[in-house]
């Protein structure tokens, strides 16, 4: 999404390391809120697009801090996610991350705004040894399941967005964005770029029973949100 909004040649983007990030996790957290303020402020465009994916738990905190904003909240089956965590990562990345938000040893951004219940839960299932894809689905039940703790979904100034559904209709799916921040839609192909093979991948394993309930009920209740608006 990111790269569609960076092809509009009226934005300017920020990834995840960027002008706006400190030097704190590896360069992925970004600075302090006036420090960014100040610097969007100096920044001339239509569309200032940020890509905070490490901040995601202070989202109504940006999103009050930082005048006219909106946030877009990008959601995949938890299955692809899970494939695409450890075959990047490694097959241990998923216990890390649990292992990382449980125990916030060293303090870090998995651990912060993690309510008790989600805590409870993952401390139930989570074992040194276990099955790679089964963690990295419930760090994706986790961190997706910000998105309802924050109670997002009851602020008119978040949107969700599918990831399936903008890969398969990518026009669509960034008209109906554009429209919802208020700016007009391009007159450049932004989305000539984007390929439906990534979306149609089918991952050879199989969740177990109690995390895959999990993952679903979440993925279902996204949808019911998210259906019909991007």
């Amino acid at each position: 999404m990111l790269e569609l909004f960076d092809a509009d040649l009226r934005s300017v983007t920020f990834p995840e390391r960027s002008v706006l990030s400190s030097s704190a996790e590896n360069g992925f957290r970004l600075k302090p809120l006036p420090e960014v303020r100040r610097r969007l402020d100096s920044t001339r465009a239509r569309l200032l697009v940020l890509k905070p994916l490490v901040e995601s738990q202070y989202t109504p905190t940006w999103l009050d801090g930082l005048e006219n904003s909106y946030a877009v909240w990008m959601y995949r089956r938890p299955e692809n996610v899970a494939a695409s965590d450890l075959n990047y990562f490694g097959g241990g990345n998923g216990e890390r991350n649990l292992r990382l938000l449980l125990w916030n040893d060293p303090p870090n951004w998995r651990g912060e705004v993690v309510p008790e219940t989600t805590r409870s839960i993952l401390a139930r299932h989570y074992r040194p040894e276990m099955d790679p894809h089964d963690a990295a689905a419930l760090f994706w039940w986790a961190r997706t399941s910000l998105f309802f703790d924050l109670r997002l979904d009851e602020r008119p100034d978040v949107r969700l967005c599918s990831y399936e559904r903008l890969v398969n209709d990518p026009a669509q799916a960034m008209r109906s964005l554009y429209e919802f921040v208020g700016v007009a839609y391009p007159e450049q192909d932004i989305t000539r770029g984007v390929h439906l093979g990534s979306a149609r991948r089918k991952d050879e394993f199989q969740l177990s029973r109690e995390v895959r309930r999990l993952c679903e009920e979440l993925w279902e209740r996204l949808e019911s949100v998210g259906s019909g608006r991007g």
